[in-house]
């Protein structure tokens, strides 16, 4: 795998595999974005990322699942900031972390997502971007509600492969049901 530094993610050479074809990188490769949340590595197609900012706080959303942190404005578009820890389950949070508010989480990284769903997931930490060989991915057990293409190993650490195509619905997944165990709780049925 090689490796760029994130310094110049935003200029338009970082963003150039994007615009060209898959098959002029070598060997179909295809450069991946590292990021940290905890002790998690995650990593998007450096192709389905738009941007990365720093220190933008994003708006608290009222009855948001637990996924979804808020709202930020980048270049002028809304997004929907995704915490990526909330959906796995192998990351699920102790009570004491749940009951914790949200907007107090550390999160200085926001990586924009493109698509129509205009996403962008909250994270620690952006620590570089690698070339993926086709053969480096594992399938995971785990999946994490279709959000996990699968895992592969870098530098000795497992790194966690997200799906943005199936973000949002994963994030919302649930809230439905919620609505209706409130409403039975505040006694609106």
């Amino acid at each position: 795998m090689t490796q760029r530094d994130t310094d110049s993610i935003d200029s338009p050479d970082a963003r150039a595999p994007s615009e060209q074809s898959r098959e002029d990188l070598p060997e179909h490769r295809r450069e991946l974005i590292l990021m940290n949340s905890g002790a998690h590595v995650f990593a998007v197609y450096a192709d389905e990322a738009d941007a990365v900012t720093r220190d933008l706080k994003p708006t608290p959303l009222p009855g948001a699942p637990r996924a979804v942190e808020g709202v930020v404005c980048v270049r002028g578009r809304m997004r929907t900031v995704i915490d990526p820890l909330a959906l796995l389950p192998s990351a699920e949070p102790d009570a004491e972390e749940d009951a914790a508010d949200a907007t107090t989480k550390a999160s200085p990284f926001i990586v924009t997502l493109r698509g129509d769903e205009q996403l962008a997931l909250a994270v620690e930490r952006v620590s570089s971007i690698v070339e993926l060989p086709p053969d480096t991915l594992e399938p995971d057990a785990q999946a994490g509600a279709g959000v996990v293409r699968g895992t592969l190993l870098h530098e000795g650490q497992r790194i966690t492969l997200l799906d943005p195509s199936n973000m949002f619905e994963a994030a919302m997944r649930g809230t439905d049901r919620r609505r209706q165990r409130l409403k039975a709780v505040n006694g609106e049925w």
